[in-house]
């Protein structure tokens, strides 16, 4: 039988981590070990639901930090402790509604090496690749990468400031706040992988902390660096999420060469079959439509 860690970052909500651990001793079905992370939890019936667990269930298996370090701070220390060839995860207000999801998740990684993390029930812009559906990126509540995958997004360039051989291993980058598995999934394309959802596994996530006001400015912040992040390495070091001159998402080469080809798919390959011709200098130029949401990048350069 397969061997499996899977891990869950907690923080407070004990009811929902409660039905987080019941959902996942119910559905997995490989050999699994769960790896919870609890990030410095001030409420008491946090620690007596583990303990409940525990005494229920020796393969969940607690880890207790000293100070809070954040959402991809606990991701990082699950990617440390973790053993195994794949490695899953799962928020503590998500719950798993498929019975043998986790080898579901594996069976996928098993037969496509192209894939270097997996999701439930869909993602952004998905494209039907026959065999799996792939997409640009999926939500964080849930989730299996590869170990051979997740070490070469931790040695991408892009991660060289966050290199210190005096620190453990940075998988997800700390420093950003926020996006901080869309900036992992990122590195994942660069390193010539790709993401696919699962539609057949279903998971509810109640999106606590993201729908909790108080984390809207670090959530509005996390962006901001994210983007901060990608602009310098695609554009060089003045270009800021601030800049005249803007270089979107949607603009960088590993995903604009996705978005390409999910447009052309959508039927709207003769987008720019026809652009707007200006005449400067005595110059003839095409003027090329590019997909925005509505609202955003209104007379911006792109």
């Amino acid at each position: 039988m397969r061997r499996l860690d899977l891990g869950i970052a907690s923080y407070q909500n004990p009811n929902k981590l409660d039905q987080t651990l019941r959902a996942l001793r119910q559905t997995c079905r490989t050999d699994w070990r769960c790896l919870v992370v609890d990030n410095f939890s001030t409420d008491v019936e946090v620690l007596k639901v583990l303990d409940r667990h525990v005494a229920e269930e020796p393969r969940i298996v607690p880890r207790y930090l000293s100070t809070n370090t954040g959402y991809a701070g606990a991701v990082n220390t699950l990617l440390q402790w973790a053993t195994t060839e794949y490695i899953a995860y799962c928020d503590n207000d998500a719950t798993v509604l498929t019975e043998g999801w986790d080898e579901t998740f594996a069976s996928y990684l098993d037969r496509f090496h192209e894939l270097g993390m997996v999701f439930p029930q869909g993602g952004a812009y998905p494209i039907d690749r026959g065999a799996y559906t792939e997409i640009l990126w999926g939500v964080g509540y849930c989730w299996m990468t590869t170990r051979v995958a997740m070490e070469d997004a931790a040695s991408h360039p892009s991660m060289k400031a966050r290199w210190d051989p005096l620190r453990p291993r940075e998988y997800f980058d700390e420093s950003l706040g926020h996006q901080d598995e869309v900036d992992f999934q990122t590195r994942l394309r660069l390193c010539g992988y790709k993401i696919a959802s699962c539609e057949e596994v279903g998971v509810q996530h109640d999106a606590t902390a993201t729908n909790n006001p108080e984390a809207i400015e670090r959530i509005s912040r996390g962006v901001q660096n994210w983007v901060n992040k990608w602009c310098r390495y695609f554009g060089g070091p003045h270009l800021t999420y601030h800049s005249p001159n803007v270089l979107r998402f949607e603009d960088w080469p590993p995903t604009a060469l996705y978005l390409e080809e999910y447009w052309r798919l959508q039927g709207v390959d003769a987008l720019n079959a026809n652009p707007t011709v200006a005449l400067l200098d005595g110059r003839e130029y095409d003027l090329i439509r590019v997909p925005r949401l509505k609202g955003f990048y209104r007379n911006r350069v792109i």
